[in-house]
């Protein structure tokens, strides 16, 4: 089962959002994620958050329309967000989440939601980050890494250092390089006939694809 996750940053144009929307997703809106939810006329399961930024009229709304609401006090040991990837794993027991949202002018939201990557991995969840120009995801294993037209695309350490880390199939190939933290070695690649194929030994990887 999979979650939408849409959150209160930069938020999804409708093209993007609803060009990855099935009809079985579990949809949560987290605070103001909640306003282009409604703007998008898109009815989630569960919404949730101190609800210090939703405007009154959609939180109405979802209210008459019987979705499960969840209010937080904004004093709290959990971001809205951090709390919506809760529920979609706790109640809804998914092994899949897509959030929207989740970048923006806020780095320290940013860098927090980038934070749940981590989580989901060690929960065995598949989870991407995805906004207008980015979508993001973590590995912790060797894997191959599917060609997008028109995308760069770029690795980051997230561990203290990635051993022995390869890439074969892209234009800029890199042969058991030991890359340490964010180390911006493995940045602006691009793709050529096919897929790329990345490997490592040990260590956590940021794949990001990316465009302008």
């Amino acid at each position: 089962m999979r979650a939408i996750i849409v959150t209160g940053g930069n938020p999804p144009s409708e093209k993007l959002l609803k060009s990855y929307i099935k009809e079985n997703d579990i949809i949560i809106g987290v605070d103001s994620g909640c306003n282009i939810l409604y703007k998008l006329n898109i009815i989630p399961n569960l919404i949730l958050g101190d609800f210090d930024s939703i405007r009154k009229e959609v939180l109405e709304y979802f209210l008459e329309n019987g979705v499960n609401i969840e209010k937080y006090n904004s004093e709290k040991d959990y971001t809205d967000t951090d709390l919506g990837y809760r529920k979609a794993k706790e109640v809804f027991n998914v092994n899949d989440i897509l959030m929207f949202g989740a970048t923006g002018s806020r780095l320290d939201h940013t860098l927090g939601n980038i934070g749940i990557l981590f989580r989901a991995l060690k929960d065995k969840i598949k989870m991407e980050i995805i906004d207008e120009h980015n979508r993001m995801y973590i590995v912790d294993k060797s894997s191959i890494i599917k060609k997008e037209e028109g995308m760069v695309i770029s690795f980051h350490a997230l561990s203290e250092v990635v051993k022995n880390f390869t890439i074969r199939g892209g234009k800029y190939d890199l042969t058991s390089y030991d890359m340490t933290l964010l180390e911006p070695r493995a940045i602006c690649n691009e793709f050529l006939a096919s897929d790329i194929n990345i490997t490592f030994d040990s260590g956590i990887i940021l794949v990001m694809y990316t465009r302008d």
